[in-house]
């Protein structure tokens, strides 16, 4: 079943009340999976073409990158470096690489934060925004990160 684009926007934000949410570690970083699930969902039903008539902000602010940082690192203390494939696609023996669980959910986070204030001026935009976002940033961060959180939660499956 679709997803309306009023659901996308509550996926969006469901990810950033996760951020807010008053829980234990381990409750926090369970709603985090489903919020990055959402996520995923969301990204399959985003698709809008692009409109050059659509209204779009001069200057879209963020939190900072550091800042950010900081106050996810004390969210989620248990999460960190872990082990991930540079390129799943190349079979060849080769050196893991490392993911870094909270640079990760800061590029999501800022990524989405600019797509919510770009809501607030155009739902298209935003839509566009939101679909290139994933396709060329976002969404690598998120599945690498749902792996690393999946293994955390229920063990390795090798």
């Amino acid at each position: 079943m679709p997803m309306t684009r009023s659901e996308i926007r509550a996926a969006i934000q469901s990810l950033f009340a996760v951020f807010d949410e008053e829980a234990d570690a381990p409750t926090r970083e369970r709603d985090l999976r489903l919020a990055l699930d959402r996520l995923a969902l969301a990204s399959h039903f985003g698709e809008v073409e692009f409109d050059p008539n659509a209204p779009s902000p001069d200057d879209v602010p963020s939190t900072p990158y550091e800042e950010l940082s900081e106050r996810l690192g004390q969210r989620f203390p248990g999460l960190g470096y872990y082990s991930m494939a540079l390129d799943s696609t190349d079979l060849t023996p080769a050196t893991p690489g490392v993911g870094d669980a909270i640079d990760d959910l800061v590029d999501i986070a800022r990524d989405l934060e600019e797509v919510l204030l770009r809501w607030e001026v155009s739902e298209v935009d935003a839509l566009w925004h939101f679909r290139l976002f994933f396709e060329s940033h976002w969404g690598q961060h998120l599945r690498a990160l749902q792996l690393h959180l999946h293994e955390r939660a229920f063990g390795s499956t090798s």
